[in-house]
């Protein structure tokens, strides 16, 4: 299999860029695929066989694309059979999509052949999630695999993954769509003994909604629900001349643009890309690169919210309303969100980039301030020269690895209102046709490798926006046949060159301030730090990547990024307290990694330094807490880094309130527990 993109349909602009990408790696695979090393017996996955660890059924197998948790080679078929994968007496495989040129029900189904398989049909197989272990679990339960009436309503979305494939388990994913159907799936886990958890588009790195280890647990997402009144979306003026919106959490920041913008509205902070989903994003630490503005969910005014019972209620007050923001699902389902949304006559989308004449903090702190012109208060960094300030957000982006002396460094930046340039030749205001756009954007056709053909908007909504990946050859044979280090250059500079092109492009058909429809599907590790340790980060950062030039093990591949935020203190669980921050990012494609244990290693390296010397705190929904483990691999969301993010003042104070409003457990579970849990 040679790189593809998960979802795809006609290539340049939909590829975000990356095509030249693709199009290099797609010589590597043809190489490959004719090479004496190609794969010539592969598993029901459809990849190579690998051997299983003990134990490996009941364990998460974390951030690795090679080895999805729980596929079982053929001896492995256990009493189940071969084709009813949770024993409820009806076949869920055994049947050919002949339109895919691939076995049908893709998320529990794989090509198996044995002798005596005369037709296509007969070698699809169970090759997944039906170990014994899991009998009388919610991982083996057909009512959650197919929730149909009269027990559950809702749409099957196969085994809860996150989005780039980053980890894999084998708990049901089911969307509601309804809050009837919703309170149906609530009480029969809690007749079952369940664990419920909830899901935005998964874009966490890791295990937030679930780490696959607890078979009581299983998954439900609002990919597919639609909420009762204003609550599927209604705007309402303010005294200020400002608005606010109550929008459906289900619902992505796509779609709710795509009401507010027309009319000149936008929320104080967003992202880079719209393919988030909102109830995901105010759950979770996510935040845009706005110098004064902070964390997305400091601009919720209002959730509508369905406790452990069924219970639906308002959350207004503002003491309550800290407790669920940020509570990555642990308290129930964030069902409604109310926005608040400023104005902006004017939107300036513009990209800067330089080559650094020298590598020093006072060149690095020259292009911030005056180059990108960052609305930075006086003194955050001493003898920092101070620019025009009129940029009101940037996005950074650092070629280490091209030229590590005289790197290029880039900013997406904005400028908003009477900060706009008046001489600026590209769009300052609301485009012509933006309705248009926004619906060709929504109802672009895509096609999902496990779940078929739907609109980029259902997609979105349902696991996330299409990614770019870089995924299915050979990494040895591809680091052997190819010089990596020029192929990562290739890949770090295309991340950069290619930005101003997206961001021209969006600013003529939506100018809203987001630059992408997609993003590539890469690893990434973001830590906040004091501002003034902004240049030791990324100059540790460039230490170890440029380190990596030569290595046959693992070469970093995409730019360094970095942001500003202005943290507000809005949420009992956020993980920095209030005031400026500086986000540092490190991101990389593993693909170019000899194995898994290759890129935590260097990830490791980076984060060991940025937390222990500059005192970084993580990003909850990205790659932290790696740490040895006792068998000495490197693994990452360690107890250890866990249970230190918060205080244990701060974790006493969240689980008192949600011992209150969860008094069953019924949502107490994944990564959250570990957060929540004493330092041993």
């Amino acid at each position: 299999r040679g790189p593809d993109c998960r979802f795809s349909h006609r290539t340049s602009a939909h590829c975000q860029g990356m095509t030249m990408i693709v199009f290099f790696l797609s010589i590597a695979t043809l190489a490959w695929r004719f090479s004496e090393k190609e794969c010539l017996s592969a598993d029901a996955s459809e990849t190579c066989a690998v051997s299983r660890a003990p134990g490996v059924a009941m364990d998460s197998v974390l951030l690795q694309r090679s080895f999805k948790q729980m596929d079982l080679q053929v001896s492995d078929v256990d009493a189940f059979g071969e084709y009813d994968c949770n024993g409820d007496g009806r076949q869920d495989c055994g049947w050919w999509d002949h339109g895919a040129s691939m076995c049908g029900n893709r998320v529990y189904c794989g090509h198996q052949f044995r002798m005596g398989d005369w037709r296509l049909h007969d070698s699809c197989r169970c090759r997944r999630c039906h170990s014994d272990e899991f009998y009388g679990t919610a991982f083996a339960d057909a009512n959650l695999q197919w929730p149909q009436p009269p027990f559950l309503n809702a749409l099957p979305w196969g085994t809860f993954r996150v989005w780039a494939d980053h980890l894999d388990t084998c708990a049901p994913w089911l969307m509601p769509r309804t809050d009837e159907d919703l309170r149906a799936v609530l009480a029969y886990a809690r007749r079952r003994g369940y664990k419920v958890r909830i899901s935005g588009a998964a874009h966490s790195a890791g295990g937030l909604v679930t780490d696959g280890r607890d078979s009581s647990a299983f998954v439900i997402s609002l990919g597919e629900y639609r909420a009762p009144g204003e609550w599927e979306f209604a705007m309402r003026d303010m005294p200020d001349g400002s608005a606010r919106a109550t929008v459906n959490a289900g619902w992505t920041q796509a779609h709710l643009f795509a009401r507010i913008r027309p009319l000149g509205f936008f929320v104080p902070a967003q992202t880079a890309g719209y393919f988030f989903q909102l109830g995901g994003i105010v759950a979770n630490s996510v935040h845009g690169g706005g110098y004064n503005a902070g964390f997305i969910h400091s601009y919720t005014t209002r959730f509508r919210v369905m406790t452990f019972d069924g219970s639906i209620r308002v959350i207004e007050d503002e003491e309550e309303m800290r407790f669920w923001r940020c509570s990555f699902g642990l308290l129930g389902i964030i069902l409604g969100v109310e926005f608040q949304l400023e104005r902006r006559s004017d939107l300036q989308m513009y990209t800067v980039a330089k080559k650094m004449p020298a590598l020093s903090e006072k060149e690095f702190w020259r292009f911030i301030t005056l180059s990108a012109e960052a609305d930075l208060p006086e003194g955050v960094v001493p003898d920092a020269e101070t620019g025009s300030r009129k940029s009101w957000n940037g996005e950074y982006f650092v070629d280490w690895m091209s030229d590590g002396d005289f790197p290029t460094i880039a900013v997406y930046a904005q400028k908003a209102n009477a900060s706009a340039d008046w001489a600026f030749e590209g769009e300052l205001g609301v485009p012509a046709g933006v309705n248009e756009s926004y619906r060709e954007l929504l109802e672009e056709r895509v096609d999902d490798e496990l779940h078929g053909r739907m609109s980029w908007g259902e997609a979105a909504r349902r696991d996330g926006a299409p990614p770019i990946k870089v995924v299915g050859v050979d990494v040895n044979d591809l680091l052997h046949r190819f010089r990596a280090f020029h192929l990562a250059k290739t890949m770090s500079m295309a991340a950069i060159t290619n930005i101003p092109r997206l961001v021209r492009e969006q600013s003529k058909k939506l100018n809203d301030g987001f630059f992408l429809t997609r993003s590539p599907a890469a690893l990434a590790g973001a830590f906040f730090v004091h501002p003034s340790k902004a240049f030791a980060a990324m100059d540790k950062l460039r230490e170890v990547q440029r380190a990596s030039v030569g290595s046959e093990d693992f070469v970093w591949n995409l730019p360094g990024e970095f942001r500003f935020l202005r943290v507000q203190d809005s949420a009992v669980l956020q993980p920095v307290p209030a005031g400026l921050w500086f986000n540092c990012q490190m991101i990389s494609f593993p693909d170019l990694a000899r194995n898994e244990q290759a890129w935590k290693r260097d990830f490791k390296a980076v984060e060991d330094y940025w937390v222990n010397e500059l005192g970084a705190k993580p990003h909850m929904g990205k790659v932290w807490g790696l740490d040895a483990t006792s068998q000495g691999t490197i693994e990452p969301f360690s107890d250890a880094a866990a249970c230190s993010v918060y205080s244990d003042a701060t974790k006493a104070k969240f689980n008192e309130y949600r011992q209150r409003v969860d008094p069953e457990g019924l949502f107490f579970s994944g990564l959250g527990v570990k957060l929540l849990g004493t330092c041993e």
